[in-house]
């Protein structure tokens, strides 16, 4: 970026209209769209604000370049790109956001956040909730047709991605104060819906009466309708007339006509296969395709047996009820699932492997939780009082490596917005839902060097990690990051559809 020099953030403009408000990169922008006006009044132009991938800030404005080919030889009176970018810095309102801020190049403007202001924003999540860091969209309604089961036959693996991704994308939007329309298309309203009706009317004459347990295995019973409506003619009449029946009572109005034209405008967000170790379709050995039902099933009795055989060794077994056992399964099972889905580029196809994706190593929604539930453990054992310990704590960013957590927490809301939508084309950023997988696993890390670099550095580290200590004077209680980092991981977890475990392995 090559020299630079810097400035206080000591601007005479008004402070923006909604301090607070938003995302730290959409705060930063308000403070840039002022220092602009106040720099090039002439010129109107929007702020554009990244975050800063250098040593010299923490975000970066780069309008300089832009206003210097729009402004040059007009009369005025800057002379080159560095300096509007040193007037775009000298013009950042005095606020408590900004330490300080450089120009570097050709007017690059680095900022450098407040180290009290970072701190003071993660105190504020932590007494106020962690809703407070929802990102302000451009949308109030999002309308999200995901998962497309056929009501006909049972859901397979196929159904795996779009209902992981469907879902997903449901819970960060809800998570972001958008209201979200969930709708499943079921298939189209056709002969094999008359074929199965006509033949659960011949088969169970008092199938209201049984209920459910009049089909019970759907593939079976879709297989033997198929194969008597290909077989015997007068059912096949039968069974269109079923579908004539069908298609009148929709009519007469009892269901949607499709022809009406009152649907919302939509996007096709694709994603690719999954496969299976040989690179094909994820089938059986009998080269069915997976029910989804069986998989799931398959993946929590994995869980359990791990569970089961961990639990055995360390002794923890008579502390475990049938039903902990039974829920734990069940969120590590399905967790994995998943999360070995969303950590996926949405485009490219994987292979699903069990083996890797229930691993308590590497990228996997078990080794998240487990981290999760280390964290946990250290705020039980702590034996304080939580909530007082939110309102009374204080926590400072005195040792580089907690400013960079501090930093990478407070940039939550923007990584969210990231994973919704993108800035100009509306559904950019569903090419990048996996954003949140790779920023829990980023934050877990850098939690784990704070801790490291605590521990290594204190003096008393007998009881560590119950009472981690001081890093030299700084008053950064490591129960407060805890408390921070149950409070962020936990609500990517459940915006994912992935159960946090508190009290799992602890």
């Amino acid at each position: 970026m090559g020299d630079e020099t810097s400035t206080s953030a000591s601007g005479s403009a008004q402070e923006p209209a909604a301090p607070g408000a938003g995302s730290v990169k959409q705060q930063i922008s308000n403070l840039a769209a002022l220092s602009l006006r106040a720099t090039v009044p002439e010129v109107d132009v929007e702020p554009i604000v990244e975050v800063c991938t250098g040593k010299f800030g923490d975000y970066q404005c780069n309008n300089a370049m832009g206003l210097w080919s729009k402004v040059k030889g007009s009369g005025t009176s800057f002379k080159n790109p560095n300096a509007i970018g040193q007037a775009i810095a000298k013009n950042l309102p005095a606020c408590d956001v900004i330490e300080s801020a450089s120009v570097a190049g050709p007017g690059f403007v680095n900022i450098v956040l407040s180290k009290s202001w970072v701190a003071k924003r993660i105190q504020d999540m932590l007494v106020n909730g962690i809703k407070t860091w929802a990102p302000i969209l451009p949308v109030k309604r999002v309308v999200l047709d995901f998962s497309s089961p056929n009501i006909a036959k049972e859901m397979h693996v196929g159904h795996l991605r779009s209902t992981i991704i469907g879902d997903t994308l449901a819970r960060m939007f809800e998570f972001s104060n958008v209201e979200v329309l969930r709708r499943n298309h079921v298939g189209d309203w056709g002969t094999q819906f008359g074929m199965l009706i006509e033949f659960l009317f011949e088969k169970f004459p008092n199938w209201e009466e049984l209920g459910s347990q009049a089909i019970g295995d759907l593939q079976v019973f879709y297989k033997a309708s198929k194969q008597r409506f290909d077989e015997d003619a007068e059912f096949k009449d039968r069974a269109q007339q079923a579908v004539v029946r069908l298609q009148a009572a929709r009519m007469a109005g009892w269901l949607p006509d499709p022809k009406e034209k009152k649907f919302p405008k939509t996007s096709h967000v694709g994603f690719g296969l999954v496969l299976g170790a040989d690179g094909k379709r994820f089938r059986t050995r009998s080269t069915e395709v997976v029910r989804l039902g069986d998989l799931l099933d398959e993946a929590k009795s994995r869980s359990k047996s791990e569970l089961l055989q961990r639990l055995t060794e360390n002794g923890k077994i008579v502390d475990w009820t049938d039903e902990e056992l039974e829920q734990t399964s069940k969120a590590v099972g399905y967790g994995a699932v998943k999360y070995a889905d969303l950590k996926n580029n949405r485009l490219t196809n994987y292979t699903f492997s069990f083996d890797q994706m229930l691993s308590d190593k590497g990228n996997t929604a078990v080794y998240l939780q487990y981290a999760h539930a280390r964290i946990c453990s250290i705020i039980r054992k702590s034996n304080m009082d939580v909530e007082e310990l939110k309102v009374s704590g204080n926590i400072s960013l005195a040792h580089p490596d907690e400013r960079v957590l501090g930093l990478y927490l407070i940039r939550y809301a923007e990584e969210f917005c990231a994973s919704c939508f993108g800035w100009n084309v509306m559904w950019w950023a569903l090419e990048k839902h996996k954003v949140p997988a790779k920023y829990i696993t980023l934050i877990k890390d850098i939690y784990d060097n704070v801790v490291t670099s605590v521990r290594t550095s204190d003096v008393d580290t007998a009881d560590f990690p119950i009472k981690i200590g001081l890093h030299q004077g700084s008053a950064l209680s490591p129960y407060l990051f805890a408390l921070v980092m149950d409070e962020v991981t936990r609500d990517i977890q459940i915006s994912h559809g992935v159960c946090s475990l508190r009290m799992m392995w602890c």
